[in-house]
């Protein structure tokens, strides 16, 4: 495996952040609105069986409904927002730990100042498509 990974709270936000104010791709492409940052993954040789990265949401935005095999740890590190689990709605500030287990439906809404989340998936593979859509923009064949 490659060397240890560290990152600060404070440097993950602001990357994805800044993706999101500039709408530019590179380590987080934008994808359906929102942008990405796919940070720890076996497919970057950094992790074997945990894939973790940020998301940032614009102001007043829902992802489209969708579900996983992973399980998913979100921590969310600015903004608020909220996120419906299997019908259910949860209300997630700064500080606030939410978990959705594997194959649940579930939908992220972003509240007036956005919502930035820090997410762990397990096991890996999700993040696939997002770091294939972000070698597509880097390749322009």
């Amino acid at each position: 495996m490659a060397e240890t990974p560290k990152w600060t709270i404070s440097q993950l936000a602001a990357e994805v952040e800044e993706v999101l104010a500039k709408g530019i791709a590179g380590d987080g492409p934008l994808i359906e609105g929102r942008a990405m940052h796919v940070k720890a993954s076996p497919e970057l040789g950094n992790s074997d069986k945990i894939v973790m990265g940020t998301a940032s949401l614009p102001p007043h935005f829902s992802t489209v409904p969708h579900s996983h095999a992973a399980e998913e740890v979100a921590v969310v590190i600015s903004g608020s927002g909220w996120l419906d689990i299997d019908g259910k709605s949860h209300a997630m500030k700064v500080g606030t730990v939410i978990f959705a287990s594997s194959n649940l439906p579930h939908q992220t809404h972003s509240g007036p100042d956005g919502l930035t989340v820090l997410w762990f998936y397990a096991p890996p593979g999700s993040e696939a498509r997002w770091l294939e859509s972000d070698a597509k923009e880097e390749d322009p064949r």
